[in-house]
């Protein structure tokens, strides 16, 4: 009877991807986006909007109980707002706008989450806040590159033919960094002058030597045993 239980709720969670696994807002709410997400966008893409996600959650909570640098909004708030309505309110109009197909279902699962959180001002401020900190999160990464237009063109010349190349987020590599200081910023010219005054590993020196030989024998195959 506890198996057909087990295999009841395993089918359930992957027909309903709305179904909470935990009484974790946060991991609700990654969950409720992972499955939203993952089905619908390429990794590249499906990360960039993974990111907004979690950093309008963040920045939501911290504006209640600031105790960090926030990511790009921190907005006035009581400490009794509710932490959970103010990071649901937040990951729901992120998604809603990353997924407009999914508007309506992501909206209803939404109020189906408040719903669990008693009507108070506390609720209701959270939701305000909420919802702000993921306009100004949308806002903030509105132009960061990732809906430019496709620029890569094959390296050829003429009459030489080159097979048409299914290119993945090819914009990519100027999108505005997450985690990272752009490359134009003084933090990255001050790390990429450290890096060039310091010392060179030669390809005849020892130091080159003992690095080669090291990484020789750690991608040595070795037997795992069991006839492998």
């Amino acid at each position: 009877m506890t198996f057909n239980r087990a295999w009841l709720l395993l089918a359930a969670v992957l027909v309903n991807p709305f179904s909470f696994a935990s009484a974790d807002v946060i991991t609700d709410w990654d969950e409720r986006a992972a499955a939203l997400i993952q089905p619908r966008m390429v990794p590249p893409v499906a990360y960039r909007a993974m990111a907004i996600v979690h950093i309008a959650m963040f920045d939501a909570v911290n504006s209640i109980e600031p105790r960090y640098r926030p990511y790009y909004a921190q907005l006035p708030a009581n400490r009794q707002t509710s932490k959970e309505a103010a990071a649901a309110a937040a990951a729901g109009a992120v998604l809603t706008k990353v997924v407009p197909e999914a508007a309506s279902d992501i909206q209803a699962a939404l109020q189906n989450y408040l719903s669990g959180i008693p009507e108070s001002e506390a609720k209701s401020e959270g939701i305000k806040l909420g919802e702000a900190i993921a306009a100004k999160t949308l806002e903030a990464r509105g132009s960061d590159g990732s809906s430019a237009a496709d620029a890569y063109r094959p390296v050829t010349t003429p009459g030489v033919y080159i097979p048409t190349a299914l290119t993945v987020a090819p914009q990519w590599p100027d999108l505005t960094p997450f985690a990272i200081a752009p490359p134009s910023s003084d933090q990255s010219r001050r790390l990429r002058s450290r890096v060039s005054s310091g010392p060179r590993t030669t390809m005849r020196s020892k130091s080159w030597a003992r690095r080669t030989a090291r990484s020789a024998r750690h991608a040595r195959p070795r037997t795992l045993g069991f006839g492998f």
